[in-house]
């Protein structure tokens, strides 16, 4: 059986005291929102002043042996996934699906030519029975060297006509709403923040106030807890995630459960 990388250790001491009695403070809050016992646990370990050493050194414990796991891990020929490497092949895939998608969208503005191409697009038919049985590099070589001919004079027509058109262009360009990319969702990276639902591009599904209004909802003492436990970024992206119709707190909830880890916190409130 192939070594498994060991999981990172999130949480710092306060992260270590919520694994311990989580289940206690879960049962003092039936019926409330998974924040209640959240915020009931951050009380607690707030008031153990000093005793919090204990949780200290359980979490320099805990990340001590991930050193140890991870060194034993790299030793026997495991790879460490690296995220940023995996973020960045996303990003660039992504630009490039949208590239695709704004050359074959035809709401997409057309950008204007100008120079030899602008004086190609006025004489194309002449151009092109001159050029009459060649291949159709001819027509733009022919086009070309006739525009290196002109004076400045004759070419200020084809200058002010391109400018206007490319004023038209740089005006549309600020309505024009691009296609939107679909996400790859990628549920074997534990770490992976980006998952998303598959979608065609401009079909009512894409909702990215909808999102946007997730994000913005979560509570700021949410938020703060998240902050505290690490898990700040990991609750944005499940937030975003259009499968996940939790709420923040109870996301939250689900990545605390699981330790951080984002795929179990994402099957868990999926019932999956």
């Amino acid at each position: 059986m192939a070594a498994v990388e060991p999981k990172r250790v999130f949480g710092g001491a306060f992260g270590q005291y919520m694994a311990e009695h989580r289940p206690a403070l879960l049962k003092e809050c039936p019926g409330k929102p998974a924040t209640a016992a959240l915020k009931l646990g951050s009380e607690r370990f707030k008031a153990l002043g000093a005793s919090a050493a204990k949780y200290e050194k359980m979490h320099a414990d805990a990340k001590a042996q991930y050193d140890k796991d991870l060194a034993a891990f790299l030793a026997a020929g495991g790879v460490r996934k690296d995220n940023k490497e995996k973020n960045k092949a996303k990003r660039e895939k992504k630009a490039k699906k949208l590239e695709k998608l704004l050359k074959k969208d035809p709401n997409k503005p057309k950008q204007p030519a100008g120079g030899a191409f602008g004086y190609l697009a006025k004489h194309r038919e002449e151009l092109m029975k001159e050029c009459a049985g060649k291949p159709i590099t001819a027509v733009t070589k022919l086009a070309s060297e006739r525009w290196k001919q002109l004076s400045t004079t004759a070419r200020a027509p084809y200058q002010k006509e391109f400018e206007e058109k490319k004023a038209a262009y740089v005006k549309a360009m600020q309505d024009y709403v691009p296609p939107v990319v679909e996400k790859a969702e990628d549920g074997n990276d534990e770490h992976d923040e980006e998952g998303g639902k598959k979608r065609k591009a401009g079909t009512k599904e894409d909702k990215p106030a909808a999102k946007k209004g997730k994000i913005e909802a979560i509570a700021s003492d949410v938020a703060a807890e998240a902050k505290k436990l690490g898990y700040l970024v990991k609750l944005k992206g499940l937030c975003e995630n259009p499968k996940v119709e939790a709420s923040p707190s109870e996301i939250l909830g689900a990545l605390q459960k699981e330790q951080g880890s984002v795929v179990a916190a994402k099957k868990a409130l999926l019932g999956a």
